[in-house]
């Protein structure tokens, strides 16, 4: 290299750096696909004029743009609507201001037109905590059509405080958080997402008032101590929830949302109908599901018709999308398990509700159990029910539940719970546990094995020693099958299931297994002695 070369080179170097620079501090990420349309979300160090750039060339030549404003107000944050797109065509953006190209670009693919019976890929997930973020490294390299989120994203309420939703400033800032986890942001510069926020994201698991904690203390009564249980409640303001929906429009790019006051929303992919439901904004709280009778101190799980799940709006709505539904696949996502047979692990509880028990290091008594498990659609018998009439009596087929909160990974083909499902729940969390130890619990007291009466298709800790992180994925082929499939963080196969199509030959209708009846019997309000042998064994063990 001579003398004249080296000075030309580096003036180049640092002439090309010039026009790169980082303006955006969050994404670009990607929501509201659809296969004409996408949104792109970003954020800007300060606010800012930039022009927004978006092309079919990863190289920009040539490309299409406009200008976006970003403010204070929201946060310098964007969400740009992107019109008349092509169906299944991978799209390039970026952002510049005044001949500066910023470093982060992102790109995102629509989605085949509706009808399209080719091959679709889906991952889903919920519940991140930890640092450890390899789930979304499997979920980049698996590159989907799409990642549905069912909730807890990076638990706000965890890291800032429960009361952070009383200000709006705090809001912004945990979609900041959710945002910045950085293997989680490289996948969603790729990878378009759906998110249905669920009970850690905002204000707690139901509308008004929310279960914070079950509570006991021994009293000595007649010279004899006496267990009592009782709940910790929390109530939440308007000005909460407010601050919670408004961050949600402002902060991410979602699908249109039909009602002011709750999440709820749908769309399409191909043949398949996604319609995701929000069991958390308007939820009645399960605590009113429950009856204490003071003279016997006794609670038990009463399910009321006038306590809902979702709202009858929103109910309305999620018949009228099955009912008027085009899609081969009708996919119901939820915040929480759909499962039917979750009822057995409530009765549980309540059977050892004078039982402390202990469980990875904390006592809590059996009634925890049942408190925990009763905010899931199983806890709230009208609706589960009205819900799976309305399907049987209007001959709607191949609808599948996608849901989490549970901190495990399992599956059920509809036999045990009504409708097949996949409850993908562990992305980052500090175990996978839940299955394996509802098993244990569930033999301990005389029930069947967890794969028998509740998750069939098994899962995390369910005939295996897997505790990792994990995801779930659903592929589908066509008008055939649907293939649910459990993941865990190194890309392994913990279990997979296939739901074929009710048009494929060879479909029956799923029979009662034969444990049904002995868990039937189980319902008896009697113990049995061999209850009665559980609890003496516990109370040596877990002294209150």
């Amino acid at each position: 290299m001579n003398k004249l070369t080296a000075p030309l080179l580096l003036f180049a170097i640092l002439f090309i750096h010039s026009l790169q620079a980082q303006l955006v501090t969050h994404g670009p990420l990607f929501g509201g696909v659809t296969d004409s349309s996408a949104k792109a979300y970003f954020r800007t160090a300060k606010p800012m004029m930039v022009e927004f750039q978006f092309s079919l060339d990863s190289l920009f030549a040539p490309y299409s743009n406009f200008p976006v404003q970003t403010n204070a107000t929201e946060n310098n944050a964007a969400i740009v609507e992107l019109k008349h797109l092509k169906p299944a065509t991978k799209y390039y953006v970026r952002v510049e201001l005044n001949g500066i190209i910023d470093t982060l670009s992102g790109s995102f693919t629509t989605f085949p037109k509706a009808q399209y019976r080719g091959k679709l890929v889906f991952a889903t997930g919920s519940c991140q905590e930890t640092d450890n973020m390899k789930t979304f490294d499997r979920i980049r390299e698996l590159n989907p059509n799409l990642f549905i989120h069912s909730g807890d994203f990076t638990y706000p309420s965890d890291e800032m405080n429960d009361d952070y939703p009383e200000k709006y400033e705090a809001v912004q800032e945990s979609y900041l958080r959710k945002y910045n986890e950085p293997r989680q942001k490289e996948m969603l510069r790729k990878i378009p997402i759906a998110y249905m926020p669920d009970d850690d994201d905002g204000w707690g698991n139901s509308g008004r008032v929310a279960i914070a904690g079950v509570k006991y203390r021994v009293d000595t009564v007649d010279s004899k101590k006496k267990l009592m249980n009782s709940f910790r409640l929390d109530t939440f303001n308007q000005q909460e929830r407010d601050n919670c929906m408004k961050a949600y429009r402002e902060q991410f790019p979602s699908y249109k949302l039909p009602a002011d006051d709750s999440y709820y929303q749908s769309f399409v992919v191909g043949n398949c109908e996604f319609i995701m439901l929000d069991v958390r904004t308007t939820a009645d709280c399960s605590c009113g599901q429950f009856d204490y009778d003071s003279a016997t101190n006794h609670w038990t799980f009463n399910p009321k018709p006038e306590n809902h799940i979702i709202a009858p709006k929103q109910m309305a709505w999620l018949k009228e999308r099955l009912l008027t539904s085009k899609a081969d696949w009708k996919f119901i996502v939820s915040g929480t398990a759909f499962n039917q047979n979750i009822k057995h692990l409530i009765d549980i509880g309540i059977k050892m509700q004078d039982v402390v028990v202990g469980a990875r290091g904390s006592k809590a008594t059996g009634f925890r159990l049942a408190a925990s498990w009763s905010y899931y659609w199983a806890g709230y018998k009208h609706d589960s029910e009205e819900l799976l009439g309305f399907i049987k009596s209007n001959g709607i087929k191949d609808v599948i539940v996608v849901s989490g909160d549970s901190h495990h990974s399992v599956m059920d083909n509809g036999v045990n719970g009504g409708l097949p499902e996949i409850n993908a729940s562990g992305l980052s969390i500090p175990g996978t546990i839940l299955a394996s130890y509802m098993d244990k619990l569930s033999l301990l007291v005389n029930y069947p094995r967890v794969k028998k009466y509740l998750w069939n298709g098994g899962g995390s800790g369910l005939g295996n020693k897997n505790f990792k992180d994990m995801f779930g994925v659903i592929e589908v082929d066509g008008n055939k099958e649907v293939l649910l499939k459990i993941v865990d963080e190194d890309g392994a196969k913990v279990t997979e299931m296939k739901i074929p199509h009710s048009t494929q030959p060879g479909k029956k209708a799923p029979k009662k297994k034969h444990y049904q009846k002995r868990l039937e019997r189980l319902y008896g309000k009697k113990p049995s002695a061999w209850m009665k042998f559980i609890k003496a064994m516990a109370r040596l063990k877990y002294k209150p």
